[in-house]
């Protein structure tokens, strides 16, 4: 089985994958972390020196190569599921789970983080952005609510009873 975490960054898509993989028994895979390898530079320095549109295509490609493996929990980037037919590549090739989180707690998570590129375009922006992406998110077969203050270990295991119901009903 292949699980990939959808949400907007800030939504815990690493963490929550980790502690996933962990339980599962299964490995877990950044794309991030992926793209990062595959050119030797980092998400902010791609963006300076390339553009969006090159992340882009890079991350289609690494998103490709990861989908032939198995056992594999995948974070996603936030603008992936949002990029050309991602979202639907992913739904036909992994259960897709959403991690549903409101905005304002997105921002207060991500607005002093400077490994987020697109933060810097200021908090309307994001918003935008944000609501540009959330019906691409809302596609995943599994959508799964954050609840204030929840822990990601209970958040893990929302998510891992959330599997277990729709792996019955196959």
């Amino acid at each position: 089985m292949r699980i990939a975490l959808i949400g907007f960054m800030g939504c815990g898509k690493t963490t929550i994958g980790k502690l996933l993989a962990e339980r599962l028994n299964y490995k877990f895979i950044d794309t991030d972390s992926e793209i990062e390898k595959k050119t030797g530079l980092t998400i902010p320095e791609i963006f300076k020196k390339h553009g969006e549109k090159f992340f882009r295509e890079k991350e289609r490609e690494v998103l490709i190569d990861i989908l032939k493996e198995d056992n594999i929990v995948i974070a996603t980037g936030g603008g992936l599921p949002a990029y050309k037919d991602n979202m639907e590549v992913l739904n036909e090739n992994a259960l897709t789970i959403y991690l549903d989180t409101d905005f304002e707690t997105l921002w207060n998570r991500i607005s002093k983080d400077k490994n987020r590129p697109l933060v810097k375009k200021g908090k309307e922006s994001i918003q935008e952005l944000y609501n540009l992406r959330k019906p691409f998110y809302k596609l995943s077969k599994i959508i799964v609510a954050q609840k204030e203050n929840e822990s990601p270990e209970k958040l893990a295991e929302t998510i891992l009873e959330k599997i277990k119901k729709t792996q019955r009903k196959i």
